[in-house]
C-alpha cells in the first residue's frame, strides 16, 4: 500500500514539473485529436525605416538678370539651381510580415491560456491560477506600443513651405499687376519708379479724398508687393520648402559580424550612406543557456536538436542591439535598435510559468 501511495506522488510531482505544452515547426506538426493548437509567427528579419526631412531650396533666374546693372540690384541669381540639405533623420524599425518562422504550440491540457496579437505572434502563455504578477494586455494596446516604436513606410510629403515674393510675369499677369506683356527690361525699371512715386504719395497724403488708415497701409502694402514682383524679374526668386521621403532598408548581418554594414539610401536627392554597427552581443547567446529568461535553471537547446520531436516549452527570439547611423556634412543622426537577422532564435523548456512577450520580435519580455 505504502509503495503504491509513494509511485502516485512522484507521479504527481513529475506531473506539476512537467510542461503543459509543446512547440514544433510548423512543418513537423502532428495530427493531434482533441487537443487545443496555437499557430505563432517569430520575425525572421527586421525593416530599418528611415524618414530623411531635407530643406529644398528652389533658386529661379529673373527674365531680366542680365540686365540687373539697370536696377543696381546685388544678389542677382545667374542660373536655376536645386539644392537640397538633410534637416532631420528619423530612424525606426517595422516588423517584416514577408519573412517569418512559423510553429505551433499543442496544449496538453486546459490549464493554459495562450494569446496572440494581429500579426500571428505570441503576446503571452499563462497558467490557469498562477498569479501573473503584471496586468493583462489587450492585443491592441500592444499593437498601439509597436505603432509608437515602429514606423511604417509613408509616401513622400511636403512639410512645409516658406512665403515668397511673386514670381516673374505670369505670376503679376494672373494677378492682374503687369500692363505690358512684352515688357522689357527699361519698361520694368520705369514701372518701379511709377509705383514707388505712388507709394510716397500715399505717405504723404498726396491722394485726393480721405482714407482710414488701414486702407492707407493696405494700399502701401499692395504696391509693396507689386515692386517686389518687378524686382524679382532682375534678381530672381529663391523659394525654401521642406520634404520628407521615406526609405526602407532590410540589412542582413555580415559573414564577418566584427565588420560594420553600409547600405546606400537609394533615389536620395543627395548621397545618403547608412552605417549598421553591431557588437555582436547575441554570440556568447548562442553558445550557452540564457541565466537571465531562465531563472529556473530551465534548459535552452538549439532548434536544430529537436526540430521534429518539438521541444517541452516555446520558441523565442533574442534580437541584437544595432547601431545605426547616417552620416551628413553638419550633422550624424543615430539610434540603437533591435534586428531579428541579427539575433539569433532558441527554444527554452518550461515549468509551470507565466511568460509575456514582445509581439513586436517575438522576445521574451518577462518570465514569472
Amino acid at each position: 500500500m505504502k509503495k503504491r501511495i509513494l509511485i502516485l506522488l512522484v507521479g504527481i510531482g513529475l506531473n506539476s514539473c512537467s510542461s503543459t505544452y509543446k512547440s514544433y515547426p510548423v512543418e513537423y506538426t502532428p495530427k493531434t485529436a482533441n487537443k487545443p493548437v496555437y499557430y505563432y509567427n517569430i520575425p525572421a528579419s527586421t525593416e530599418v525605416v528611415f524618414d530623411v526631412t531635407f530643406t529644398k531650396t528652389i533658386k529661379q533666374k529673373g527674365v531680366f538678370a542680365n540686365q540687373s546693372n539697370l536696377l543696381g540690384v546685388k544678389d542677382v541669381i545667374t542660373s536655376d539651381e536645386v539644392k537640397y540639405e538633410v534637416k532631420d533623420i528619423k530612424i525606426s524599425t517595422n516588423t517584416n510580415a514577408s519573412n517569418l518562422y512559423q510553429y505551433s504550440l499543442i496544449l496538453k491540457n486546459d490549464k493554459v491560456d495562450v494569446l496572440t496579437s494581429c500579426e500571428g505572434t505570441l503576446q503571452s502563455i499563462r497558467v490557469k491560477g498562477k498569479k501573473s504578477g503584471y496586468k493583462t494586455q489587450k492585443t491592441q494596446e500592444f499593437n498601439q506600443e509597436k505603432n509608437e516604436s515602429s514606423s511604417y513606410s509613408k509616401p513622400m510629403e511636403e512639410v512645409s513651405s516658406i512665403k515668397t515674393k511673386p514670381i516673374f510675369e505670369t505670376r503679376l499677369q494672373q494677378r492682374g499687376m503687369l500692363e505690358k506683356v512684352n515688357m522689357t527690361a527699361a519698361d520694368a525699371v520705369k514701372k518701379i519708379e511709377q509705383l514707388r512715386d505712388r507709394q510716397i504719395d500715399i505717405l504723404s497724403g498726396g491722394l485726393e479724398g480721405t482714407y482710414i488708415n488701414t486702407t492707407v497701409d493696405f494700399m502701401y502694402k499692395q504696391l509693396d508687393e507689386m515692386i517686389d514682383g518687378y524686382v524679382s524679374m532682375f534678381t530672381g526668386v529663391e523659394t525654401v520648402v521642406e520634404e520628407t521621403y521615406t526609405y526602407t532598408l532590410t540589412p542582413v548581418k555580415p559573414i564577418i559580424s566584427e565588420e560594420d554594414l553600409v547600405l546606400q539610401l537609394s533615389s536620395s536627392p543627395i548621397p545618403l550612406l547608412a552605417r549598421f554597427k553591431t557588437n555582436n552581443q547575441t554570440k556568447a547567446l548562442k553558445e550557452r543557456p540564457n541565466a537571465a529568461a531562465n531563472p529556473d535553471t530551465s534548459v535552452v537547446v538549439n532548434i536544430k536538436e529537436k526540430e521534429a520531436s518539438g521541444i517541452n516549452g516555446v520558441y523565442y527570439a533574442i534580437p541584437e542591439l544595432v547601431l545605426i547611423s547616417v552620416e551628413t556634412p553638419k550633422k550624424t543622426f543615430s539610434k540603437s535598435v533591435e534586428l531579428n537577422q541579427y539575433g539569433v532564435i532558441k527554444s527554452m523548456i518550461t515549468k509551470n510559468k507565466n511568460i509575456e512577450f514582445n509581439p513586436n520580435n517575438g522576445a521574451i519580455k518577462s518570465i514569472k
